[in-house]
């Protein structure tokens, strides 16, 4: 069991190279047992087609079967797309270490499973996935009387998280799997949700199950989550060398940068590498009742998977002059914008970021502290430990590195249930039911795509060291 190999080892304030070295048992440790837990539950209930991680983490308990919302008819496009895109870079990273060879053939035989389920989902529904759907793969919404109410969706429908989760999902397991027809299908599915993020046809279809974070689309206000996190479906596109992932990563970039970002001060009233989460009509940072508010788990996951796909174009040698000179360029401002983020949304006192941080009053708007953004600033701080000009650079991000480290490790991972985590904390430090964004666990997303990142570039720099 690799749980019993884990140790929850914590870290100084201040590491050097040689301390992050005795955390990455642990973290290799954490990815095998999550992996275990997801095969282990797919195969228990050969009937249920889909990545299964209904369980409640505060008690360890399954979701009851006719929960609506929680429970096995209730199957999330989010959670099933991260799913397919967490199999594939774990049995790719397993592969890569010769790591429990037998377990990453079951997680193959799932991805294969779980993927032609999708394609079938896809074919049914106009080429959509939905937030919720049925077991049949059929879109629902709750009502107003605790029930379900079908939706309908048509080529007219507009892309959500849904798809763009499920369709970079889908080209990272069919490439993997070396399905040709499938990846040739995910490729085109992936181009039409960039296409729709492009030509501002993207509808967040998050159905919000926490009445402290409204998710629903407002007139006026224009939100980046859609750009961010199709940076990393250009960070993949990249890793498996893609014609035109260069451009693509680029493009989001660069629009994030200038749309989002305080920069050179052309926002006077604001700081110096502010990043709000969302512009007006007129492209000004979005502001209501006197607030201007910034996720700083987005930012974090921003940079780390901004500083993945410029790896990955470096590493593949991708791009041409021009194009090294403004990846550069970005580089450039990762450090910056990591301490400064970091300051806002740390709160070193119960061990988390918040939620929500007001760029106006420089204080939290929303306390909760969910456990996600943890292990992505983990993988924002290795990132900026390897592109660091200076040994300031590098000791500011190990500091990151280890304050996150310690939180995570101290307050969230449960050695008692898989290694997987809680999922929200309150500003008093007790673990909240409040649900960040699905009820189903984390399927190896943000606390095993991100962590194999951090794995890859200290194991790589602690080799470098001794050489």
């Amino acid at each position: 069991m690799p749980e019993a190999l884990y140790r929850g080892i914590l870290l100084t304030e201040r590491p050097v190279l040689d301390d992050v070295r005795s955390v990455l048992f642990d973290y290799r440790a954490m990815l095998l047992a999550a992996m275990a837990a997801i095969a282990d539950r797919y195969e228990r209930t050969p009937d249920y087609p889909f990545i299964d991680t209904k369980l409640d983490l505060i008690t360890g308990e399954d979701f009851a079967e006719d929960d609506p919302l929680k429970g096995p008819n209730a199957v999330y496009g989010w959670i099933q797309g991260r799913g397919l895109e967490s199999l594939a870079g774990h049995c790719r990273w397993m592969r890569r270490h010769n790591l429990a060879p037998e377990l990453r053939q079951r997680l193959e035989h799932i991805a294969a499973d779980v993927l032609q389920v999708l394609i079938d989902i896809r074919a049914r529904n106009a080429g959509h996935l939905s937030f919720f759907m049925t077991r049949e793969g059929d879109p629902f919404t709750p009502d107003e009387k605790g029930g379900i109410r079908t939706l309908t969706l048509t080529e007219e429908s507009s892309y959500g998280f849904s798809d763009l989760f499920s369709s970079k999902g889908m080209v990272a397991a069919a490439r993997y799997l070396g399905l040709r027809d499938a990846e040739a299908e995910a490729m085109e599915y992936c181009r039409r949700v960039d296409d729709a993020i492009r030509k501002g046809r993207f509808t967040t279809d998050q159905i919000s199950l926490d009445p402290g974070n409204p998710t629903a689309p407002r007139p006026g206000r224009h939100p980046h989550g859609a750009f961010m996190i199709q940076i990393g479906a250009a960070a993949l596109l990249a890793e498996h060398r893609i014609p035109g992932s260069v451009a693509m990563g680029l493009r989001l970039i660069g629009h994030e940068m200038q749309t989002y970002v305080n920069l050179n001060g052309r926002v006077p009233r604001l700081r110096e590498y502010d990043f709000w989460e969302a512009v007006d009509d007129d492209g000004g940072p979005y502001e209501e009742d006197g607030k201007i508010l910034s996720d700083p788990g987005h930012v974090l996951e921003f940079i780390g998977l901004t500083l993945k796909f410029t790896s990955a174009v470096r590493e593949n040698a991708l791009a041409d002059a021009g194009q090294l000179k403004e990846i550069s360029g970005v580089e450039a401002h990762m450090p910056a914008l990591l301490a400064h983020t970091f300051a806002g949304g740390f709160q070193p006192g119960p061990g988390g970021i918040c939620k929500i941080f007001d760029l106006v009053s420089r204080t939290p708007a929303n306390t909760d502290m969910p456990w996600w953004n943890l292990p992505e600033t983990l993988r924002a701080a290795a990132y900026c430990f390897s592109i660091a000009r200076s040994t300031a650079q590098r000791q500011n991000a190990l500091g990151i590195f280890s304050a996150c480290h310690n939180a995570f490790t101290r307050h969230f991972v449960r050695p008692d249930l898989h290694l997987m985590s809680y999922q929200t904390r309150n500003e008093a430090g007790r673990v909240v039911p409040v649900i960040p964004a699905t009820a189903d666990a984390d399927p190896g997303y943000h606390t095993g795509l991100s962590i194999i990142d951090v794995l890859e570039i200290f194991e790589n720099a602690c080799v470098l060291s001794q050489k």
